[in-house]
């Protein structure tokens, strides 16, 4: 199948530019620009999906198990255009970027679009993964994730496994997070995350950009301003920053002179950036690459 872009842009980017791509049970082929994953369809059906870009057009192939009628592959079809951002554009960004003559590569490159995951459960889920560690303990967390707690959906001999559901982790329970999977303290914030998923007057997977769709996140345990922010982006809030021990680093580093700054003062070299500053801040720390 294809979907038609509106706006061209760089499909190797949008997939490697935000971690995510690194993050079971997503693949990426370097050599031949696929991204693959197993997607789970609204009547529980599930499908190997391998995404990739040719010319205006996203396509992408389809496995399942089972056959998939019109229905299924409509619901594949809205699952891709969501993880690439296809309901979005960034020409406001790239005009920004031109007007202050910054981060002139990113329009040159048809790059801003952040990879994101087919739901927003999936998402919360791993930034909370991100939270207090390092970046390889987050990619051991989400595989171990994965394969234990998982479906298996089996293709042509091979067995891909799924983001584990929010009924599927619970069943698991907290003890289990905490000494299998590994995820330490952020077992309790994650069972809180499934159960709110599950939660009809929650409506998790219905949470938008709007501000006060947005203040819901923070009622999850483990969503404090960091998680907040990230998922704000997730969402298509660029906004806020994700001021994390990276950010600051970063920010000292390059604007402060090593100086140790806080709060306000640390935040306020990208206040030019208005509705993009998480943008502005993510292809700034990377200029270059």
């Amino acid at each position: 199948m294809k979907i038609p872009l509106q706006e061209d842009f760089n499909f190797a980017a949008a997939v490697t530019d935000h971690g995510w791509w690194m993050l079971s049970p997503n693949e990426w082929d370097d050599q031949r620009h696929i991204l693959s994953r197993p997607v789970r369809l609204r009547n529980q059906k599930k499908a190997l999906v391998r995404i990739s870009k040719l010319e205006h057009h996203l396509q992408f192939e389809m496995e399942s198990e089972a056959p998939l009628d019109d229905a299924d592959q409509q619901n594949i079809k809205e699952q891709v255009a969501w993880m690439f951002r296809l309901d979005e554009t960034f020409e406001p960004f790239y005009t920004m970027c031109s007007d202050f003559n910054e981060l002139l590569h990113l329009p040159h490159n048809g790059r801003g679009r952040l990879l994101r995951s087919p739901t927003l459960f999936e998402d919360v889920v791993k930034v909370i993964l991100t939270t207090n560690t390092r970046w390889g303990q987050t990619i051991n967390m989400a595989r171990n994730l994965v394969d234990q707690l998982g479906e298996t959906l089996p293709i042509n001999q091979q067995e891909y496994k799924i983001f584990p559901e929010p009924e599927r982790i619970l069943e698991a329970g907290e003890a289990f997070l905490k000494e299998q999977i590994r995820v330490g303290y952020r077992s309790t914030y994650i069972i809180d995350a499934a159960e709110k998923a599950l939660d009809p007057a929650f409506k998790l997977e219905g949470l938008t950009s709007a501000t006060d769709s947005l203040a819901k996140l923070i009622e999850i345990k483990g969503v404090g301003p960091y998680a907040f922010n990230t998922l704000s982006m997730i969402l298509g809030k660029y906004d806020s920053l994700p001021v994390d021990s990276d950010y600051k680093a970063h920010v000292m580093t390059k604007y402060f002179n090593g100086e140790k700054v806080k709060g306000r003062k640390m935040e306020s070299v990208y206040d030019k950036w208005g509705a993009y500053k998480f943008l502005a801040y993510w292809y700034d720390k990377d200029e270059g690459r």
